[in-house]
């Protein structure tokens, strides 16, 4: 399947236009990984966005769980915007993929599409830490 169709399945993009999702997957990866994978740990330093497209992710903040997220759920984005390090670990509980941002392509991104930044903001305003 193509960057903009999975791109379009994702509700943080759900509000774009093609030629805005065609921009935005130039600059996004398509990623698998398998379970097991540690995808971020807490206290290092964040260099990518992730959007959940398909799985299951273990959320932990000081060793203590937090949350489950799967399909369509956003992660990395609060060290991004806030520019420190990683606020929790993610955990891959089954194989997953995801829609990757770098952190320059995550900036574009926030700066160019003003509907997935307030998603964003959203999230870094509702989550617990």
């Amino acid at each position: 399947m193509d960057k903009t169709a999975i791109l379009a399945r994702l509700p943080i993009f759900a509000k774009l236009d093609a030629r805005s999702l065609e921009a935005i997957g130039a600059l996004a990866q398509i990623e698998s990984v398998p379970a097991g994978t540690v995808l971020m740990s807490e206290g290092e330093a964040a260099e990518s966005f992730y959007v959940i497209v398909t799985g299951t992710v273990h959320v932990e903040r000081n060793g203590a769980f937090v949350r489950s997220m799967s399909d369509g759920g956003f992660l990395g984005e609060i060290a991004l915007v806030e520019e420190r390090t990683h606020t929790a670990t993610v955990t891959c509980t089954t194989a997953c993929e995801f829609v990757q941002l770098g952190r320059h392509e995550f900036g574009r991104v926030m700066d160019r599409f003003p509907d997935v930044r307030t998603r964003v903001d959203a999230a870094v305003a509702r989550r617990p830490f």
